[in-house]
């Protein structure tokens, strides 16, 4: 895929990994609808960045586990953009829960800020890039998908559902539409994570160092735009599945 004057879509663009992404379309001269939640002002900042850099942008809000705000989300993205050539699903919450302090809350927090939030908007975007003949879905998911911490089990639990639930439209939705997805490792620690915590994910990565934004932004590229390339589950964690 070309993404020059594509109409791309990255719910989460606003922040952290969705953030390096939509400037990274964007810088490929691609048209994107800069999604947000709660982080408007966020988004206004990588929707102005994105436009003194000389590519169409629109911001837009919506709860992306809501049907009805994702399908008027969709229908403002349209009108402004057109059609949907490419989507990058990088919202997402997360929050440590010890073993012994889990809560149902803790788990429908997850499910619904990690999963729900893909298979809701998914279930209308794909359907509508089959209709159209083509179209290209990156989903951030988490290589806790694979290898969970202890003291997050229901965000490790969330990621995995997307993780399978992407292989699933990635058969669904061939061979008009493709659809991958990208486990990070220990990219962009919260602010609020333990230090000794930090450390010790860093030390057990092959590379011993932290990834960036950009190490991802520039997976979810290759991704979108190598056109062989569906149902991969690519890691980006400096070997840390290896560890």
């Amino acid at each position: 895929m070309d993404l020059r004057g594509k109409a791309v879509l990255v719910s989460g663009g606003a922040r952290r990994l969705g953030r390096a992404i939509a400037l990274a379309v964007a810088n490929r001269g691609a048209n994107v609808a800069v999604h947000f939640h709660s982080s408007e002002e966020a988004a206004i900042a990588t929707e102005a960045e994105i436009r003194d850099g000389g590519s169409r942008a629109m911001r837009v809000g919506a709860d992306a586990a809501d049907s009805a705000e994702v399908g008027d989300m969709l229908q403002q993205v349209e009108a402004e953009l057109g059609p949907l050539d490419a989507w990058v699903a990088a919202a997402g919450v997360f929050r440590r829960t010890p073993p012994n302090q889990v809560t149902d809350d803790d788990w429908q927090f997850m499910m619904r800020g990690n999963f729900e939030t893909f298979r809701v908007p998914a279930s209308l975007i794909g359907p509508a890039m089959v209709q159209r003949g083509a179209g290209s879905i990156v989903a951030i998911a988490d290589v806790a998908a694979v290898r969970p911490w202890a003291d997050y089990v229901p965000y490790c639990v969330s990621k995995s559902r997307l993780l399978h639930h992407a292989r699933k439209l990635a058969r669904e939705l061939a061979p008009r539409v493709r659809v991958n997805t990208i486990l990070p490792g220990p990219v962009l620690f919260p602010d609020d994570y333990p230090e000794e915590a930090k450390q010790r994910e860093i030390g057990n990565t092959l590379l011993r160092r932290e990834g960036s934004a950009d190490d991802i932004a520039k997976a979810a590229l290759f991704l979108l735009e190598n056109d062989y390339l569906t149902g991969v589950q690519l890691p980006v964690d400096g070997g840390r599945l290896l560890a």
